[in-house]
């Protein structure tokens, strides 16, 4: 079983790298299938003021829910925080004034899955970076991973890592510098990495790259950086075993950001025997220009839970034919930022679409819900505790909302739509034509690419345990600058000033056309 799974995973990126890419550029130039039985509305008039409204309240939970000045960690919506709990809140609400048969789904352990409520919960953390020539210590804005202690934590029971006056060094790069490291840290002393992999390398605009991956992306760039994420995730995962393995004295690493004023987040799902810190671009060279002159101080208190509370928040619109269903879903949670493209415009999309069936008083053919799923960000906890509970219901189409409608100049973004059927491809194929997309929004590319197994998102959790479900995943990326990043106060990285709102009202559109095609 296990060896089908890798052989599967393998014939799947082969397929994304070299077909996926080619499906693209065909949208524009050819015809497929009997488009005059697909009727087109490019001038729908969904309610863009009410998802203006859901995508704002979703963003401002990172300010209203958290109190900062009274040292509290502002988590945005991240899985199992009081800040996804509000979300889901938000959307219950709205989903019940809209006439949607309503529920509260609780996330909760199966057989299959039996750790879905179980991780590590960061308490509090903190880093000082002290300049020992000028005398100057400072409180950094930057995200720490949870520490794995070495032991198997009680449930609840809190653990603190606390390191002081860390000299900082730069990671070794070669076999050279591989061996000094080595040799320094048989000295006892005790230090930090400066990592050259700047947290997010593959989503750099204009990185300055070793020759092989330069080469990869130059090469692969009509297909975007796949392989420079591949490289790049095997680079950190080698990085981080020989931190873990042979580098006793290093007490964690330092993630070089290459935008200015933003770090990587993340929702401290994975946690690491050697922590892992980002910091944006402006102190890391601050850093990098004088670091023998740099300590630093941090900490991270934390405990590990086994009764995460979670849910997944369920409009049903019932249908003429109750044997079959469609799901419209997008995550609603996020990591430590307002994660306003990822995803709250796409929560936002999916109650705009369900608002117009309600406002029209639209009955479709068969039964659609309109789901939320929470700890999307922590591996798909609630996609996959709904596929293990609802094994009875006939889930034919998967309509699922991920990263979209952020605005970028430069790089321009492409939005992709990730198709796990062939003939699914071609029935949507004259729909996103028609769509007139690239056009209308002027500095986004649209590209359909087929994804056997499923998207990286909630769609791919059932794409992969049930073969008749056909799924489509909007997720505009590559590179998307300001992915899971979070800065100044929380007001740049992934935020909702960076909404692309003509996107949103073009992207609405095409995502509502598909619904109905395979709803009405």
């Amino acid at each position: 079983m296990k060896k089908n799974i890798v052989k599967k995973g393998i014939i799947t990126g082969v397929i994304i790298l070299f077909i996926g890419a080619s499906l693209g550029p065909s949208i524009a130039g050819n015809s497929f299938g009997n488009e005059k039985n697909i009727p087109i509305n490019n001038e729908i008039e969904l309610d863009v003021d009410y998802i203006y409204s859901i995508v704002q309240n979703l963003s401002d939970i990172i300010f209203t829910e958290y109190n900062e000045s009274a040292g509290e960690i502002a988590k945005g919506r991240s899985f199992g925080t009081k800040g996804e709990h509000k979300a889901a809140q938000i959307l219950y609400e709205n989903m019940t004034m809209l006439g949607l048969i309503t529920t509260l789904e609780q996330i909760n352990n199966t057989e299959k899955y039996p750790t879905l409520t179980h991780g590590y919960v960061v308490l509090d953390y903190g880093l000082t970076l002290k300049n020992n020539s000028s005398g100057i210590n400072e409180s950094v804005d930057c995200w720490i991973s949870a520490v794995e202690p070495g032991r198997q934590l009680a449930h609840e029971e809190t653990f603190t890592f606390e390191e002081h006056d860390l000299k900082i060094r730069r990671i070794p790069k070669n076999f050279k510098e591989l061996k000094e490291a080595l040799a320094y840290d048989k000295t006892g002393e005790e230090y930090v990495f400066l990592s050259d992999i700047r947290g997010g390398l593959c989503r750099e605009p204009n990185p300055t790259l070793p020759w092989d991956l330069a080469l990869m992306r130059k090469f692969f760039y009509p297909i975007r950086v796949f392989p420079s994420i591949v490289y790049t995730n095997f680079r950190r995962k080698l990085e981080q075993w020989y931190l873990d393995n042979f580098f006793n004295n290093c007490k964690g690493k330092i993630a070089f950001d290459f935008t200015n004023d933003t770090h990587d987040a993340s929702s401290n799902n994975n946690v690491k025997l050697v922590p892992a810190i980002t910091m944006n671009g402006t102190i890391c060279r601050k850093i990098d220009n004088d670091i023998d002159n740099y300590t630093v101080d941090f900490f991270v208190n934390e405990t590990y839970n086994k009764s995460i509370v979670s849910y997944n928040v369920i409009g049903l619109l019932e249908g003429k034919d109750p044997s079959k269903t469609i799901l419209v879903d997008c995550l609603y949670d996020s990591v430590w930022c307002q994660g306003t493209g990822d995803s709250g415009v796409g929560m936002g999309i999916v109650m705009g679409i369900a608002k117009y069936y309600s406002d029209n008083n639209i009955t479709p053919k068969y039964n659609i819900k309109f789901i939320g799923f929470g700890g999307e960000e922590t591996g798909c906890r609630g996609a996959k505790y709904y596929e293990a509970t609802h094994k009875d219901e006939n889930i034919t189409y998967i309509i699922d909302m991920n990263q979209v409608c952020s605005s970028q100049e430069d790089p321009p973004l492409t939005l992709n739509l990730l198709v796990n059927n062939l003939g699914f491809i071609l029935d949507i194929m004259p729909i996103v034509k028609k769509s007139n997309y690239a056009e209308r929004v002027g500095n986004t590319d649209i590209k359909i690419r087929w994804c056997p197994l499923g998207a990286p998102s909630d769609d791919g959790v059932f794409v992969r345990e049930r073969s008749e479900v056909k799924s489509v995943c909007f997720l505009e990326d590559f590179p998307w600058v300001m992915h899971h990043r979070d800065g100044v106060n929380h007001t740049e990285g992934d935020v909702f000033k960076h909404v692309d709102w003509n996107e949103v009202k073009v992207t609405s559109e095409l995502v509502l056309n598909i619904t109905k095609h395979v709803t009405l």
